[in-house]
């Protein structure tokens, strides 16, 4: 079967990328996006990542957060002018919106058209069913970045990951996934429909590849 051919990585200037941010986002938010796109590029490497993979993950890692210090109202404004779709469980939980408004922002002001890119910076928050290498991790990388995330829950995370084995990956996205889920249960808030078909793909994708290697093993 042939595979589509992969879409080169933009060309990105990171400097005057970082500069757009500064104008966005405070200074403690900003440290985050640049340890993300640290982090975001250490996994990639670790993972052993085509190079164009690699650029993507760093670039959304990035940019992940353009839209973060914009409110619900704001955000609600944002996607009503420009034909975003709002769903009713996006409306109770507006927080899910701003990776959205974000990669609009990044299309639109920064002229970044990749979908890998867009959608690693779109799903960084809830997750989805199908989530790429790019998007785990930059999803990833969100969470366990040095400069800001607590260094405790960065250690535990990042004992799950071992890149001697792909699907360390998958088994790191199902932690996360849990641990995101606990925390909004105990804060009794809506889970987003994505998150829960995010976790039921990565248990779905474990069990496939637990079965693969004890096939391997009998025969």
């Amino acid at each position: 079967m042939n595979r589509p051919t992969p879409i080169p990585a933009p060309k990105v200037d990171l400097d005057a990328a970082k500069a757009w941010l500064q104008e966005k986002l405070s200074r403690e938010r900003l440290s985050h996006s640049l340890g993300a796109h640290d982090k975001a590029l250490e996994l990639a490497r670790k993972f052993r990542l085509p190079a164009e993979a690699q650029e993507k993950a760093a670039v959304a890692g990035l940019l992940h957060d353009a839209a973060k210090l914009m409110g619900p109202r704001e955000l609600f404004d944002y996607c009503d002018r420009h034909g975003l779709a709002i769903s009713e469980a996006d409306r109770e939980s507006p927080q899910t919106l701003h990776p959205f408004v974000g990669a609009d922002l990044v299309m639109r002001e920064l002229g970044i058209e990749d979908p890998e890119i867009l959608d690693a910076i779109r799903y960084h928050t809830t997750g989805r069913a199908g989530m790429d290498r790019v998007e785990q991790i930059v999803y990833i990388a969100d969470k366990i970045e040095e400069n800001t995330r607590n260094p405790l829950f960065v250690k535990r995370v990042a004992a799950h990951l071992d890149e001697r084995n792909p699907a360390s990956l998958d088994e790191t996205m199902l932690y996360l996934l849990d641990s995101t889920i606990a925390f909004v249960m105990e804060k009794r808030q809506v889970i987003h429909p994505r998150t829960l078909e995010a976790r039921n793909d990565f248990i779905r994708r474990l069990k496939q590849t637990t079965g693969r290697r004890k096939n391997e093993e009998e025969n």
